[in-house]
Formats: structure tokens, C-alpha cells, sequence
């Protein structure tokens, strides 16, 4: 072995492999920037994707609060046109009621139930 003869290193191979080694290290940490950066990316889409659904829900909400509103004034007036209506007709039957009064002795009503007749006679309408 002592025979052979001794080879020194390039030193332009040297200068190379630390050349190497300096770009390897960049491209290492390129990528990991860029790993971290499609992350934040996707994680930004899905962010301004939830807003974005966010705001067609909130203008959605205020179009229909919108709508409401005459809905409820609207639902308002017909209350109160089915209490005045319900207290009309209660008026009405009472006032029908004490006009359609009759005499129990002048009626047929109570001889059809003594007779056991299952209808009552016909009553005429008062005229207008």
C-alpha cells in the first residue's frame, strides 16, 4: 500500500459539494415554505368560503325580516278584523235570539217533545 501514490482532493470538488450541500439546504427549506403555504392557503379558502356563505345567510335573514314586517302589521289586522267580526256575530245572535223568543204555549216545540217526535217545526224567518 505504501506503493500507490497519494491523490489530494480537488479542491474545486470541495467548493462543490459544500456548493451542494448549501443548495440542498435551501431547497429543503423552499419546500417546507411551500408545504406551510398551501396549508394557509387551503385553510384561508375554507375561511373566505364560510363568509362568504356567512353573508348569503345574513342578507338571506334581513331580506326575510324584511318581508316580515308587513307580514306581522298584516297579521295584526286580520286579529283584530276576526275579533270584531267574532264580536259582531255574538252581538247578532243575541239580538236573534231575543227576537225569536216565542211563547212556549204558543209553540209546537214542547208538544213534539212530549209526543216523542225526534224534529222541531219549522220556524219562519222574521222579515226584513
Amino acid at each position: 500500500m505504501k506503493n500507490r501514490p497519494h491523490f489530494r482532493p480537488n479542491p474545486y470538488y470541495e467548493d462543490l459539494e459544500r456548493m451542494e450541500e448549501a443548495v440542498m439546504s435551501i431547497l429543503h427549506n423552499l419546500e417546507m415554505e411551500n408545504t406551510e403555504i398551501h396549508e394557509n392557503s387551503h385553510k384561508l379558502k375554507k375561511e373566505f368560503t364560510f363568509s362568504r356563505n356567512l353573508l348569503s345567510q345574513l342578507l338571506m335573514e334581513n331580506t326575510c325580516r324584511k318581508k316580515l314586517v308587513p307580514l306581522k302589521q298584516e297579521s295584526k289586522e286580520v286579529h283584530l278584523d276576526c275579533a270584531l267580526n267574532q264580536k259582531y256575530l255574538v252581538d247578532f245572535n243575541k239580538k236573534d235570539k231575543d227576537q225569536q223568543r216565542p211563547d212556549p204555549a204558543s209553540s209546537g216545540l214542547r208538544k213534539c217533545k212530549r209526543a216523542g217526535i225526534g224534529h222541531t217545526p219549522v220556524r219562519e224567518l222574521p222579515e226584513e
